[in-house]
């Protein structure tokens, strides 16, 4: 274990400064897909999406 400015920094302690983009490391760690990516999400938007359009009427009978 280091030491550094009086603080024990363990080997489970993995630094991540606030630019890094930590959705590289959550794909790389739990194969974590994003929302947007998600088959399943994206066919629920596209679902609702399309109620949309299809207009109050439709919405109520179904």
């Amino acid at each position: 274990m280091k030491k550094r400015n009086h603080i024990s920094i363990s080997d489970h302690y993995i630094y991540t400064p606030s630019t890094t983009d930590v959705t590289i490391r959550w794909r790389a760690i739990y194969n974590w897909i994003p929302p947007s990516e998600d088959p399943k999400f994206m066919k629920k938007w596209a679902d609702f999406r399309m109620r949309c359009v299809q207009g109050i009427e439709q919405i109520i009978n179904h």
